[in-house]
């Protein structure tokens, strides 16, 4: 019996005995599987360059939702503006200038109604004038100023000051408080045409365009048929940023509510902030676009316009009745 016991046992599937440091191991692997320091600032650091990689993708991404906003704006203007002349039968006035410190309401404010700003339009007094010495007193403008509220459709969304709220006045930095007016800027501006020789100061900057070749200037009003170069080839209002100036000098150069045209003159080029250079400042478009700003042509068109745009070209895009020739490689159209 013993020796059957032995060869049956012999047959039966041996058990085999683990070490007991082989558990003990596992036990250490187990416990070890959260991240060391030199692992988490690897990861970290990955992290961080990921990060470095995406950002300037995110940032282009955004500034081009911001650019196409814009370019949205400006045909939505231009879209009031044409239906302004539809029930007219003209172009709104670039500016009613009664006297050196006159009225100055113009386009922007004539063409309310047609951007569904009836009830801001009925607010305003145009024969009180939008600056000068016509103005209420600054304390006694509230909500109910026609400009103490932003228009979303007049405002560049890459403009970093288009939200700011602004006081400006006919003389000085600090005007009087019956010569303030409370207001909002706008980025569009109209084009007053092709003019020559400096700017020196701020009304010849401002109130002196009394005879532009442009659409927009001071008490004159176009229509269509005046347009001989073409509507696809003259600019009608273009963009502008708004300077850290702003409320500097009178309305209708800070680029507020009041404002309405613009020179080709200065020629287009990146704006330059600095006060030394205000009155040059005014008179060009430009944007916080990257490379160029949108210009926005008689027949509705909006066109991304380079700063490499040549002057001549430039000019001859600014005219309405120039008879000039513009090649189409001269310019994206």
């Amino acid at each position: 019996m013993i020796g059957f016991h032995e060869s049956f046992t012999s047959k039966l599937p041996q058990r085999r005995l683990l070490p007991l440091n082989l558990f003990s191991a596992n036990d250490r692997a187990y416990a070890r599987s959260a991240f060391t320091l030199v692992e988490l600032l690897v990861v970290i650091a990955i992290i961080g360059i990921l990060v470095g990689l995406l950002l300037p993708a995110v940032q282009a991404a955004r500034e081009a939702s911001r650019r196409m906003q814009c370019s949205n704006n400006s045909k939505q203007y231009a879209l009031a503006i044409h239906n302004y002349h539809a029930a007219f039968k003209q172009f709104p006035t670039g500016s009613r200038l009664s006297s050196p410190y006159g009225y100055f309401w113009g386009m922007t404010a004539e063409t309310l109604p047609f951007m569904e700003e009836s009830s801001r339009f009925q607010t305003i007094n145009f024969g009180a004038g939008a600056c000068g010495p016509h103005l209420i007193d600054l304390q006694t403008r509230g909500a109910a100023d026609p400009g103490s509220t932003p228009i979303k459709t007049l405002l560049c969304p890459s403009d970093i000051r288009s939200g700011e709220q602004l006081l400006s006045g006919p003389n000085g930095p600090l005007p009087q408080s019956g010569d303030v007016g409370l207001l909002y800027p706008t980025n569009y501006l109209g084009m007053a045409g092709s003019l020559d020789g400096d700017i020196e100061n701020t009304f010849q900057a401002c109130g002196g365009i009394r005879n532009g070749d442009g659409l927009f200037y001071t008490n004159k009003s176009h229509r269509f048929r005046d347009v001989l170069d073409g509507t696809a080839q003259t600019i009608m209002f273009g963009e502008r940023s708004i300077p850290e100036d702003l409320g500097w000098g009178w309305p209708l150069c800070g680029g507020d509510e009041c404002e309405h045209y613009i020179t080709a003159r200065a020629g287009l080029y990146m704006g330059n902030h600095k006060p030394a250079e205000y009155y040059q400042h005014l008179q060009h478009y430009w944007s916080w676009h990257f490379g160029g700003c949108h210009l926005t042509m008689a027949d509705g068109s909006v066109h991304f316009m380079s700063y490499s745009l040549d002057y001549e070209t430039y000019n001859d895009l600014a005219t309405r009745a120039g008879h000039e020739v513009i090649a189409a490689e001269d310019w994206p159209l």
